[in-house]
């Protein structure tokens, strides 16, 4: 995520982004069918490692690559494996995250080839870049900058993003590093935002609730403080 400070970072996320992160984690579970330490990610240009850190809160086995020195301090701070490109080990990861990363490299054919070898026969290789396809047509009938809206400019943002990319050119791209694209399960792409899908998980899921809210004898409480002292104003809940 190629922002400023993490606590602007911090400030920009919601909720929203927060379970974008989790559902990627979870899917990538489901699909290897692991138990969660026996898989082994890479986040490749981790950032301020908030996905890094999704994924180990999940128990995964994680590592990150990154070049900000800020960044990897922090990174080791928080106990994540920081690893240098020559060090990552051949034929080991599950699953390897590249999160806005290629359109900023000078040489994406020598990384892409690099890091197939880094996956293990039958990993995943995500990469997620912005899609310039909107921008490049609008430019092929009007080469003028000035016509294309904030928008349409990002994906392609001279100087800072090197490369532009549309769906085809980056599965041109893969294809060179022997990567073939994965249509993901639906039915594990959706149950890994929730879990709803499977008989089990919807059981617990709506057992787990009842038992402790609505029959209230658990050991699960939340509580609320009600009563304020003398100069404090209170939070507003929506329980």
């Amino acid at each position: 995520m190629p922002r400023g400070s993490r606590e602007e970072l911090r400030g920009d996320l919601n909720l929203d982004d927060y379970r974008y992160l989790a559902n990627e984690v979870q899917f990538l579970i489901q699909h290897f069918r692991l138990h969660p330490k026996q898989i082994s990610v890479l986040d490749f240009g981790f950032g301020w490692a908030e996905w890094a850190r999704m994924a180990m809160a999940y128990g995964c086995d994680v590592s990150g690559s990154e070049l900000s020195r800020d960044r990897i301090e922090y990174a080791e701070s928080i106990g994540l494996n920081v690893l240098a490109v020559d060090q990552l080990p051949a034929n080991h990861f599950h699953f390897i995250n590249t999160e806005q990363v290629f359109e900023h490299l000078v040489d994406p054919n020598h990384l892409i080839a690099h890091l197939a070898t880094r996956i293990r026969v039958g990993g995943i290789l995500k990469i997620s870049v912005p899609d310039s396809s909107r921008s490049l047509r609008k430019l092929a009938s009007n080469p003028d900058f000035s016509s294309l809206s904030r928008d349409e400019i990002m994906p392609i943002a001279p100087l800072e993003h090197i490369n532009s990319f549309t769906h085809k050119s980056l599965v041109a791209l893969a294809h060179t590093a022997g990567l073939k694209r994965l249509r993901p399960s639906l039915y594990k792409l959706y149950n890994g935002s929730s879990g709803w899908l499977e008989v089990s998980g919807a059981i617990k899921l709506i057992g787990r609730h009842l038992y402790r809210h609505i029959f209230p004898k658990s050991t699960f409480a939340y509580f609320v403080r009600t009563l304020r002292k003398e100069g404090e104003s209170g939070v507003k809940t929506n329980a």
